[in-house]
């Protein structure tokens, strides 16, 4: 994905400024920053989420594989499809295990018959980590399940439309560590399959699991670069400050 100039409006109040970012296909891509410098706004533009609230504007440019995603040709529920997103508090639907799955390659004519779906099924959970705890009980209930083993229903969701990239806003912010762990091992193990681009409060998590990490700060991306650069050699003087715990 690329995107130029892009800023985000909630009325007449700028939430974002300006930003222009070409994210890499094949790999993980944090975005840092305190509370409120736009990082989950920049990020709900990448599948124009932000089209549901009804205030909120976009200017600038966003590209998926050259193509403008605010064109008024793009189809968004394919769109949402080409691109997925995972929210910080988990959330299936109040369906079965297997349903959850199934729903979105449906709508998308993405299987030919039970066969097919039940591939995808199957395919889907083991690359989200969790056939083996739920491959006796798909017929249970995608709430029944714990808050990790709900964020990977809802990566394995995802995936099951085989989109191209993967937004997570916050997808251990309601977990535990040992679940947290589970979904870094997980977004390691995709790593390369899909674009992914996280936005983490947590610092560490992003040293961990990303190759690139841009820091946001007040609707404005700061700096942009190898993750290994921007934690150990940042070139701006407000990049530094958050990096050590000046602020934030």
């Amino acid at each position: 994905m690329r995107t130029k100039g892009v800023s985000v409006y909630y009325g007449d109040k700028k939430a974002i400024d300006d930003v222009s970012i070409d994210i890499p296909s094949e790999f993980v891509t944090a975005f840092i920053g305190p509370s409120g410098c736009g990082k989950s706004t920049f990020l709900r533009t990448l599948n124009r989420m932000n089209d549901t609230i009804p205030s909120a504007r976009v200017e600038g440019s966003i590209e998926l594989d050259g193509e403008d995603i605010y064109s008024s040709g793009m189809d968004v529920v394919q769109l949402r499809a080409r691109v997925g997103m995972v929210f910080q508090k988990p959330n299936p639907f109040p369906k079965s295990i297997y349903e959850n799955i199934a729903y979105g390659p449906k709508i998308h004519g993405l299987a030919e018959g039970k066969t097919d779906l039940d591939e995808i099924v199957e395919r889907s959970l083991k690359r989200a980590g969790l056939w083996n705890e739920v491959k006796d009980r798909l017929t249970d209930s995608g709430t029944a399940l714990s808050g990790g083993q709900q964020q990977r229903l809802c990566i394995a969701r995802a995936i099951a439309v085989d989109p191209e990239v993967i937004l997570m806003d916050e997808p251990c912010s309601a977990l535990d560590p040992i679940a947290t762990a589970k979904i870094e091992e997980l977004i390691d193990e995709l790593n390369g399959r899909y674009a992914i681009i996280i936005v983490t409060h947590s610092m560490q998590q992003a040293a961990r699991v990303s190759q690139r990490t841009a820091f946001f700060h007040l609707g404005k991306m700061v700096e942009y670069g190898r993750t290994s650069d921007i934690f150990t050699n940042p070139i701006e003087e407000r990049t530094k400050d958050y990096i050590t715990g000046r602020y934030g």
